[in-house]
């Protein structure tokens, strides 16, 4: 178990094969390097000793303070151990160090004399049998025991003796680096301890508290990166204050939460630093867990180049780390532990302190913002003065910020009679942003408030919106017929209300009506030469042909609105909802390279705008299209920067967390898999449609599990909701990617009322939306699956073939090659079986293999050999299945946007498909393809 906890298996199986070596009397040496690992160094070679069972006695020693102790102090310890105070052989030479030798008149002599009776002491023990040294925190060792320690890795190799030291690599020392340099010449192998996986932590803490760790638990406990020191001093303080409670096995926080206690002691743990170093790191802690070294200078009134001795022995000790183009705390502990431990009236005066450092040298409103939220007294009259001149930035960026700092101003009652107004404007407007549940009765509070007929328009326009978000249709239908009845509208105004209306009708089904107010908003807004306005309109048609299911004319609307939007800096939110918009019509679609240029825009506008939560929107919507492209590492990045966002949506977990332990699952990776299911609440689907419109990979995941755990019908009823009209209205666009699995698993179990349901759905779903190409090939496999008819499931095939989706070409191929076994056709089958192992290798997909496999091996079918298959580089053999269709078309005098209306294709990935197939048959025009393909057709 201590072996598991401390090191990797290959330092263990590295030093096991040095026990060996030292056991038959060629002894060697290694040195640890990493973080400080609570005696990880001693734990892994007791471990090592006590598992190969050579009876090796180990003796353990750790480096002291440099101005602490006295010479060879660190190697006496690690030698004499608990026995240093009676040993007789210690006493020896701790005597000759203080002068008492005969031969010896001078200290250095005395030294020299004393490392020479250290060696034959080693010498001695090895005599009697294998000895391992360890010693820990080399870094504080002094210089007489770092020059012993080389002396005795020249002599190990002629002894049954292992040397184990560990390093930190702060402090920065001349004698250690040259110790290190001569260690390695010599042979001395390096291992370096990263940082703990999960499962790892997890085991640690259950070690320390006897129980395994809760979701709570465990979610505090990876905020120390790994790094098991910050693990065992967080829970070990937690269980001093009595902060866990352990119930049925499982250690969990507490209501009272605690901790304080473990907070101070992790930030005595970077005591090793230079007090510059330590109060610049302590400054740093107020920008939270990432920072601008920049930021950090202004605030501090220094220059970057003066900060950067202090930051460079930060990033060497491991607790800052480098992200490009900012800096991140390593273990979020860490952050915390220096940000407590700032007295909180002092912390506050600080934050405000950097606050107008930082206005006052030009940063963004949102980062001086970020300075003011934490800041836990009144707001001051500057801090006021500055959140009424940048509320309007501050809402478009980030408006979670925005809406609390109003807040706290307006209930101090700050605001002069001037400036209320402005800042309940923008409040609410924050409010209907952010989708709160009070935003449309603060809204109409206001409007009832005011006189004014332009801010009417404007409350009138921000409560259509905050009524549309909390999907009060009819409300907010009437909310703008009461708006564009406001005397003296202005024409811009008028324009942006109606397209509201057009939304409103839209959603309530009047889509004949809707559309043609829409085209004239369209009109009306061009006429008048307003980009914003006609953005708005152009948005509102967008969606109207989206209803009516022509999601290429909503996408022309839309492209043309957000060329619109480019031209108004504060069109930024619509522009980024269009952008969303137009990327999940390009993937419906499978125009992949439309979508991801969308998403593209929309985050670069995101970031640049402080728009956090439409950015965690996009990343996930990124990490979804990677997903399905079969880029799942790239996934996984998107969905790590989602969760780094730290939004609190209720859909975020769903999602970050579904799709992880989606692609875990696949690659068979079980126990990460699982880690990330435990983060999602199991009740989470019952938190309304925004939640269960994500739910599909959690859905995926947890019967993926299910199913790789010998429970098929488990796997089944977790897939079974999808078929309820509720699931089928929330999971628009999304179900059809389930109701195949739905199908297969509900044969495999026996139960053909749900198979034949599922077919049933997903062919509804297909004849709502003819334009979309997913349900439709979705509809043909399972129709295809529930008759096990290999002609059917094919064509499916087909259509998968000519694009960028790895992980349904192989399910698909694999159900072929079913349908082919139960049909006797068992030499196709093997082919198809060995084509979806092909895809699911590219992806990695272990688990999809192993489950292939044994379904086939059930009838008869088993993989041919493995042998590379080479296909021609030219010719028409050269060519794929998705390009022998496209130049048959071609050949027809197809044009490009043809082909890609009739295959379902983009017209870029057709271009592409023509590139290639002139090159495979070096032909340079259409003409001539239509020619050889005649040629082909005659046999010549």
């Amino acid at each position: 178990m201590a072996a598991v906890l401390v090191g990797r298996e290959e330092h263990v199986g590295a030093l096991r094969g040095l026990l060996d070596e030292a056991t038959a009397g060629r002894g060697g040496s290694a040195l640890v390097e990493g973080e400080p690992g609570a005696g990880r160094t001693r734990l892994l070679t007791e471990a090592l000793s006590a598992a190969v069972g050579l009876g090796c006695r180990v003796r353990h020693g750790s480096g002291d303070e440099l101005w602490q102790g006295y010479p060879l102090r660190t190697v006496l310890d690690c030698l004499y151990g608990d026995d240093a105070a009676t040993d007789p052989g210690r006493a020896e030479i701790v005597g000759l160090l203080n002068g008492e030798g005969a031969d010896t008149p001078t200290a250095e002599a005395s030294l020299l004399a004393a490392m020479d009776r250290l060696l034959s002491v080693v010498e001695e023990r090895c005599a009697e049998g294998p000895l391992v040294l360890v010693l820990d925190d080399l870094q504080w060792a002094d210089d007489a025991s770092l020059l012993t320690w080389q002396r005795l890795t020249t002599a190990a190799p002629r002894l049954p003796l292992l040397l184990v030291a560990s390093c930190r690599p702060v402090p920065i020392r001349r004698e250690l680096d040259r110790l290190r340099a001569g260690l390695l010449e010599r042979g001395t192998l390096p291992l370096r301890l990263g940082p703990l996986t999960p499962e790892e932590a997890d085991r640690l803490v259950e070690s320390l508290v006897g129980a395994a760790p809760g979701p709570r638990l465990r979610g505090r406990v990876g905020l120390a990166g790994g790094n098991p020191r910050y693990v065992e001093e967080l829970v070990t303080g937690l269980l001093a204050e009595g902060a866990l409670d352990i119930t049925d096995g499982r250690a969990e926080i507490g209501a009272h939460d605690g901790g304080a206690g473990a907070l101070c002691s992790l930030a005595d743990t970077i005591g090793f630093l230079t007090p510059s170093s330590y109060e610049t790191l302590r400054q740093a802690a107020l920008f939270g867990v990432e920072f601008d070294a920049g930021q950090l200078a202004v605030a501090l009134g220094r220059t970057t180049r003066e900060l950067l001795a202090d930051l460079g022995e930060s990033i060497a000790a491991g607790l800052l780390s480098d992200t490009g183009d900012r800096l991140r705390f390593r273990h979020e502990l860490v952050r915390e532990a220096l940000y407590a431990g700032i007295p909180g009236s002092v912390r506050s005066a600080l934050h405000l302190d950097t606050a107008r450092a930082l206005a006052d040298a030009g940063a963004a409103p949102p980062v001086v913002a970020a300075q003011l939220g934490g800041m836990s007294g009144p707001m001051t009259g500057w801090a006021v003065r500055w959140l009424v001149e940048n509320a309007g930035t501050l809402n478009a960026q980030s408006p979670q910020l925005a809406a609390e700092l109003i807040e706290r101003a307006i209930e101090q009652g700050w605001p002069s009679d001037a400036d209320r107004p402005v800042l309940e404007d923008r409040l609410a407007e924050a409010a209907t942003l952010l989708r709160r549940p009070e935003s449309a009765g603060l809204v109409r509070t206001l409007r009832d408030r005011v006189e004014d007929p332009v801010r009417r328009a404007v409350l009138g326009f921000t409560l259509t919106s905050a009524l549309m978000v909390q999907g009060e249709t009819a409300q907010a239908l009437k909310a703008t017929e009461e708006a564009l009845a406001e005397p003296g509208l202005c024409a811009h105004w008028h324009i942006r209300l109606v397209a509201c209306r057009v939304l409103c009708h839209a959603d309530l089904d009047r889509l004949d009506e809707a559309r043609a107010e829409g085209e004239e908003a369209v009109a009306a807004a061009e006429r008048l030469g307003d980009p914003l306005a006609e953005a708005e309109a152009r948005h509102a048609m967008a969606y109207v042909y989206y209803r009516l299911g022509r999601e290429r004319d909503s996408l022309g609307h839309a492209a043309r609105g957000i060329a619109r939007a480019r031209q108004v800096p504060d069109a930024a939110d619509i522009r980024l909802l269009m952008l969303v918009n137009a990327a999940e019509g390009y993937d419906r679609l499978d125009d992949v390279e439309q979508a991801e240029e969308a998403l593209d825009e929309a985050g670069t506008l995101a970031r640049r705008t402080g728009s956090t939560g439409r950015l965690v929107g996009i990343e996930a919507r990124r990490a979804g299209l990677h997903f399905r492209r079969g880029c799942w590492d790239r996934a996984a990045g998107h969905l790590e920067r989602a969760a780094e966002l730290k939004v609190s949506d209720p859909w975020v977990p769903v999602i970050v967390h579904g799709m992880h332990a989606l692609i875990l699952g696949h690659r068979d990776q079980r126990a990460a898999a699982v880690a990330h299911l435990e983060r999602v609440e199991p009740d989470a689907l019952a938190l309304g449609t925004v939640v269960r419109r994500e739910a599909s990979h959690l859905l995926l995941a947890r019967s993926l599990l299910a199913e790789r755990d010998g429970r098929p019908g488990d796997a089944l009823r977790v897939l079974l909701p999808v078929l309820s009209p509720e699931y089928a209205a929330d999971m628009v666009h999304e179900r059809h990617r389930l109701l195949p699995e739905v199908v297969r698993l509900a044969l495999e179990s026996g139960d053909a009322a749900s198979a034949e349901a599922a077919v049933a759905a997903c062919e509804a779903e297909a004849a709502e939306a003819p334009e979309y190409p997913g349900p439709r090939i979705a509809a043909i496999r399972c129709r295809g699956l529930f008759a096990q008819d290999p002609a059917v499931i094919a064509q499916a095939v087909s259509y998968y073939e000519g694009g960028s989706w790895p992980l349904l070409l192989g399910t698909t191929l694999e159900d072929l090659a079913v349908a082919q076994a139960w049909h006797g056709d068992l030499a196709a089958s093997r082919v198809s079986l060995d084509r979806a192992v092909d895809a699911y290798e590219g992806l990695g997909a272990r688990w999809d293999i192993a489950r292939a496999e044994a379904r086939l091996r059930t009838l008869g079918v088993r993989r041919g050999s493995r042998t590379t298959r080479r296909r021609a580089t030219s010719g028409w053999e050269s060519l794929t299945p998705a390009e022998l269709k496209v130049a048959l078309l071609v050949a027809q005098g197809r044009s490009n946007p043809e082909i890609a209306t009739d295959l379902f294709l983009s017209r870029r990935t057709v271009q592409t498909h023509v590139s290639h197939i002139l090159g495979k048959l070096q032909l340079r025009s259409r003409t001539e393809v239509a020619r050889e393909a005649a040629l082909q057709a005659a046999g010549q």
